[in-house]
């Protein structure tokens, strides 16, 4: 029996290679793509609207008679077809038609006729130009989807349904009786029909589910799949060690929330099977701490552990406070970055593969085929969401299956995070350290400019210090650019006081030099771009202001505000606009009512959608054709309780009746890992 699911859609009567060629430009290659292009929308045309109830500007429905002679006016380029229409109550609807020359010449006087179009009402007068039109039709829902050049609706609803015709006997069902029947979804067969072809919003809406339920528990399944055989992987299985040396050197007493997720990292490192842990914690939270714990933990096991990082600023501030920490405690520390001279890396990479170096902490550098490791334990990526799939995987190359630990200061809701780290353990670190004030958060214009900076120069006066982002380098005539602005406020505002730039295009070498003067308060005002974003730690610094605020996605705006109020001293973020719009507005709104970091994230995810919120391509995004992860959060939570009772029993997947998720789950997962 040939495979026509899998087949080319060439295999289909009415589809050859010139119209193969066209639907390839919509990603449609297999019978299989074909059936499974869904719309994108319906065009509802089961609502007819009486004529009387006709608004301007409306897009409405009628049903009606042709009540005048069919007027043709022929002109250069344009044909017009000019008529009126007439209910029973005798209310007349004027209609004009644009080069449909074959609809037009096939309307009479008398025919029942269906218009779909938007209403122009002058007066008394009621009209329609270029209205969509079906003779002697009955009242229907029509798909609308993606189209190319070339391909219209019409001729790609009838492949479609060529196709399904095709296909329905090839089609399987992946969804247990008992979980539509839970879920209230219909059957696949179904499905596909009312998907394509609803005779009612309510059968499309119910078919459109039952797809988002479908990609979404493929996806879940898949990861915990992926889980399961992670599992049968040897790894350096640690052995708990007293952590007294390590806890007096914190210069904190640890919060409740860093000793439980230290105690299940821990938990996780003495597993014979690689743990790969993802921990969330907002701003302040003590993702650090925790690293250093897992390279502690490493290294009296007499293994090795690596901390990547995104940016080379941070890489410094993190070898600089971990050594602080882990260095009395007889642990070997060293900085790995791209700017380090040839010898000093030969030398270091020399240290690193004889296992004289306990902790490494460096860039993407980590990732270089030179850098070779004795025997990696631990491998640590801050800011994961800066890290693309392959660059993650990569680092776990360097060891034999080491135990891998994401840390992440851009919460996201627990439900998209088991689908996009299905495969990973989570842990929250939902708790500040005492003492820890929370930022004072104000919305101003620019015409607060002044006295916004005379505030600024005080609190400099008095020993403290500011960060002004700026969203450009350098020359916007519509933004304040860090160059420019960072030279406005030594002639203006800021005279006297000690101003510095620093951006991304600068050397590692002065960037280093500028950001340590910061650090010792040498430097009154950093005027930055978003390079300062993450990791830098200045508890000096009580003032953050953000010029052109909403040029700015929540989130990030959330990491900026986190470079303040990280020490004991009240602290201000002012978030600078004069964009006036409702989107704006919203925003910046929501962002100065709340200190949570979960809450505007799941805020900023709503608003930019998670494509934008994190990146398709470079988080590895499942790619889903008609779910939405923000839309369908719902519809998620339903899947990860429906996953969670399946894989209840372990052996699930050797069921024949399971055969078909298995497979499909398998399959969805490693094409999301290829994105």
């Amino acid at each position: 029996m040939i495979d026509v699911l899998n087949s080319p859609v060439t295999v289909l009567r009415g589809i050859g290679q010139k119209r193969a060629e066209l639907l390839k430009k919509l990603n449609i290659i297999t019978c299989a793509d074909l059936i499974r292009f869904f719309p994108r929308g319906y065009l509802n045309m089961s609502e007819i609207n009486p004529i009387d109830t006709l608004v301007n500007g409306q897009t409405a429905t009628v049903v009606a008679k042709i009540s005048s002679d069919i007027s043709k006016r022929v002109g250069k380029r344009v044909t017009r077809f000019l008529f009126s229409v007439s209910d029973p109550k005798g209310n007349i609807l004027f209609v004009t038609l644009y080069n449909q020359k074959y609809t037009g010449e096939h309307l009479h006087p008398g025919m029942t006729v269906l218009l779909h179009g938007p209403v122009e009402v002058i007066g008394t007068v009621r009209r329609m130009e270029s209205p969509k039109i079906k003779i002697e039709a009955i009242p229907e829902i029509e798909p609308i989807y993606p189209l190319t050049e070339g391909v219209t609706q019409v001729s790609l609803a009838r492949n479609i349904a060529t196709a399904l015709q095709a296909c329905n006997a090839q089609l399987k069902e992946m969804l247990l009786p008992e979980i539509r029947e839970q879920c209230q979804l219909p059957e696949i067969h179904e499905a596909f029909r009312s998907i394509h072809f609803p005779k009612t919003m309510e059968e499309a809406e119910r078919a459109k589910n039952r797809f988002i339920f479908e990609e979404l528990f493929l996806f879940t399944v898949g990861v915990r799949i992926l889980k399961l055989r992670v599992r049968k992987l040897n790894a350096p299985q640690l052995k708990p060690v007293d952590l007294t040396p390590f806890l007096s050197r914190l210069p904190y007493a640890m919060t409740n929330a860093q000793k439980r997720v230290i105690r299940e990292c821990f938990d996780g490192l003495r597993r014979p099977y690689p743990m790969s842990r993802l921990i969330q914690g907002d701003v302040g939270s003590g993702k650090t701490v925790i690293a250093a714990a897992a390279a502690y933990l490493a290294a009296r096991n007499g293994t090795q552990s690596a901390l990547m990082v995104p940016t080379e600023i941070l890489a410094i501030q993190h070898y600089e406070s971990l050594s602080t920490l882990l260095t009395p405690c007889g642990i070997k520390v060293e900085l790995l970055t791209g700017s380090m001279r040839p010898t000093e890396k030969r030398d270091l990479l020399l240290r690193l593969e004889a296992g004289e170096t306990d902790l490494i902490i460096g860039t993407h550098a980590l990732i270089q085929k030179s850098v070779k490791f004795k025997n990696l334990a631990v491998a640590i990526a801050d800011e994961q969401h800066r890290f693309g799939v392959q660059q993650r995987a990569a680092i776990q190359e360097k060891g034999q299956n080491p135990h891998m630990i994401f840390l992440s200061a851009t919460p996201i809701p627990r439900s998209l995070a088991l689908v996009l780290y299905g495969d990973l353990d989570i842990s929250v670190l939902d708790e500040l350290p005492p003492g820890r004030i929370p930022v004072a958060t104000r919305k101003v214009g620019s015409d607060l400019e002044e006295r916004m900076y005379r505030y600024v120069r005080e609190k400099a006066v008095a020993g403290e210090q500011a960060y002004v982002v700026c969203p450009t380098v350098e020359g916007s005539d519509d933004m304040k650019s860090a160059v420019d602005f960072c030279e406005e406020l030594r002639q203006t505002y800021l005279r006297g006081i000690s101003v510095a730039c620093l951006h991304g295009r600068m050397k590692s070498e002065e960037k280093e030099a500028i950001l340590s003067d910061f650090v010792k308060n040498k430097i009154s005002v950093l005027v930055s771009t978003t390079v300062i974003e993450v990791g830098v730690n200045v508890p000096n610094a009580t003032t953050m202001i953000i010029e052109n605020a909403e040029r700015f996605g929540l989130s990030q705006l959330h990491q900026l505000r986190g470079r303040v109020g990280r020490g004991s001293k009240e602290s201000y973020c002012f978030v600078v606009s004069d964009d006036k719009s409702e989107e704006a507005e919203h925003r910046l709104s929501a962002f100065c009512s709340t200190n949570d970091g979960f809450e505007i994230s799941r805020k900023d995810l709503e608003l930019r959608g998670p494509g934008d919120f994190l990146g398709n391509r470079q988080h590895g995004l499942p790619p889903f054709k008609i779910a939405d992860l923000t839309r369908d959060m719902k519809i998620l939570e339903q899947v990860s309780k429906v996953a969670d009772r399946l894989f209840e029993d372990p052996s699930w997947f050797i069921l024949p009746e399971n055969r078909a998720l298995f497979i499909s789950a398998s399959g969805m997962l490693r094409s999301a890992m290829l994105q």
